[in-house]
This record gives structure tokens, sequence and C-alpha cells, in this order.
């Protein structure tokens, strides 16, 4: 890919991750961004770099959406390769980590989703603890739709909100056979028993 085309594509993905109003997929990537304004930037030779060290479409795509699951307002200067790396790596070994992060919480599943008292469900407080990942939580909505429900019960919560955000951007650009972890999910939860 050409650095020009980097350029775009990276402004197309800031805008999914950090506006209400552009979604990458239903603008198919397309922005108001005019080429000729690459040129004037001061910052070009990142997008150079990212061109000649990767040469694949999905590989820039996948190194800037790893990036921005980080860090959603993030800058291409502030990008990382280590978080490219990371991010591969679980991506190819994404079914054995669901069913790692999963099998502790599987015991006491239904609670996973309340919210008591104002504050904030399981699930979420273990996703904020780090001991799931932004992908299970992508997942398990997928699975239970549980965002609705805490969208009602936890309208001005700001975490929330953040987290929300994050996993709607995201979930577009994760391929997943729900089918299949469905099926991981139920005998997990059938051996907890």
């Amino acid at each position: 890919m050409e650095p020009i085309d980097i350029y775009l594509m990276y402004c197309a993905m800031k805008a999914h991750f950090t506006s209400d109003s552009y979604d990458y997929f239903k603008y198919e990537g397309k922005t108001r961004i005019k080429r000729e304004s690459f040129f004037k930037r001061k910052d070009k030779f990142f997008f150079v770099r990212l061109s000649h060290k990767y040469k694949e479409y999905d590989d820039i795509k996948n190194y800037l959406i790893s990036n921005f699951i980080r860090n959603p307002t993030g800058y291409v200067a502030t990008f990382d390769d280590k978080h490219f790396e990371e991010w591969i790596d679980k991506r190819a070994d994404f079914y054995n980590i669901f069913s790692y992060e999963m099998s502790p919480l599987v015991k006491d599943f239904e609670p996973l989703f309340v919210v008591k008292n104002n504050n904030h469900p399981k699930l979420l407080t273990e996703y904020l603890g780090k001991r799931i990942s932004l992908e299970t939580l992508v997942i398990l909505n997928k699975l239970v739709k549980f965002s609705k429900k805490w969208d009602k019960e936890m309208v001005d919560d700001y975490v929330w909100q953040d987290t929300k955000k994050l996993l709607k951007n995201y979930e577009g650009f994760l391929t997943i056979d729900t089918k299949q972890y469905r099926m991981k999910l139920l005998k997990l939860i059938e051996e907890s028993s």
C-alpha cells in the first residue's frame, strides 16, 4: 500500500473509534479527507515507514486496529509494533484464551451480568481488572446481548459508556464463529456444574 492510502485508512479508523457519527463499515472506510492533506502533514514519514514495513492491506489494517483498541484516540506516532504482534498472537489462539478466561466465571454465570445498587456488574469489573479481554466481552455480548440491558441500568456511568463505545467499534473488525463459541460456553457451564 502507498503511504497516502495508509494515511486515509488511519483517518477513517480514527474517526470510527473516536466519533459517534462515523461508522467505518457503513462508509466502507471512506472519509471526506482529501488526498492532498497528506502532503501538508509533518508526520508523513510514519505512514511511509508503515508502507515499507507492512506490505499487505490486512497487515496494515490489523496494525491500526490493534493500536486503536489500546488507545482509541491514539496518534500514529505513538503506535507500537508490539501491540500488533501481541494482537496477532492473541487472535491466533483466541478460542483457547476465551476458554481460559471464562472457566473461573461460568460457575456463577447469570450473576456476571447483574447490575446491583448502581455498582458495575462482575463481568465489567473483570474486564476493567484485565482478567478478561475485550474480545471475550465482544463474544459474550454477541451471545448474551447484555449491552442493551446495561445501557438502561448504567445510563450515566461514563466507564460503561466508554467501554461500550470501544466494544461496539471493535466488534465489526472481529470475525467470530458465534456457534462455536456458544457451544464452548455451554460446555464450560455444563462442566462447572
